[in-house]
């Protein structure tokens, strides 16, 4: 069977690319208002109707977003809106999960190495206080899903890097699911471990340590989600 190419939608992509552009050519701000959807068509020289083909496209991607009788806005990126196109390709595509891991598993120890040479007095306090509420989590039998996403997250955000951060976020997006299948929740404690270990380190401001602290904890991760049975035969509870 023979295809014939679909001209409509490669113009739809030539204007989303245009009109992305436009907006850093212009630089236009998240939260700013873009000129009147026929201004833009007729600036560009397309229909209206392939321009609000191509503001959809750069929708679902989270470059824009339309208030419905007020116009389209510029917005920043986020994680949820980043992880979006590849949702599917986790579905079809299981080593695609092991090949995140193992992609996290080179970034993260890096970063806690930096969160040790940044962390400060106040976001140290509130890395013992976010394992605090791990553990009143573990003792009411909760699993630590998104507490320890929050651990995570907070780790992040020491190192002070917004590329990584965005990364971070999108990877624990991606990972949403997995997460809830690959923490058994019966070993809460090795899981605390771990991130005790990982929190000292970074308090003791010992980039080295902090870093291999976060490697052995997400060595673990890569096997409990490679290996199952691991971690129902009691390998660890970790995330």
């Amino acid at each position: 069977m023979t295809v014939q190419p679909v001209k409509r939608q490669k113009l739809t992509e030539r204007v989303a690319e245009e009109l992305l552009s436009l907006i850093v050519r212009g630089g236009f701000q998240a939260g700013q208002r873009l000129p009147a959807e026929r201004v833009l068509a007729e600036q560009m020289g397309v229909s209206r109707a392939s321009l609000r083909d191509a503001v959809a496209r750069l929708e679902v991607l989270g470059h824009v977003g339309v208030r419905h009788g007020d116009g389209i806005y510029v917005q920043a990126p986020s994680a949820a809106t980043l992880c979006q196109p590849f949702v599917g390709l986790l579905t079809r595509v299981p080593q695609t999960t092991r090949d995140l891991l193992e992609f996290r598993r080179m970034l993260e120890p890096e970063v806690a190495a930096l969160a040790a040479q940044r962390v400060t007095a106040t976001q140290e306090a509130e890395l013992w206080a976010c394992l605090e509420t791990q553990s009143a989590a573990a003792a009411r039998g909760i699993k630590l899903v998104q507490e320890d996403l929050a651990f995570h997250t907070l780790i992040a955000g020491i190192a002070g890097n917004g590329v990584v951060t965005l990364v971070l976020g999108t990877l624990q997006e991606l990972l949403h699911d997995l997460r809830e299948r690959t923490l058994p929740g019966d070993l809460p404690a090795v899981t605390i471990a771990d991130h005790r270990a990982i929190v000292q380190a970074i308090a003791d401001r010992d980039p080295r340590r902090a870093q291999r602290a976060m490697a052995t904890h997400l060595d673990t991760v890569i096997l409990n989600a490679t290996d199952p049975h691991t971690a129902a035969a009691g390998g660890s509870d970790h995330d």
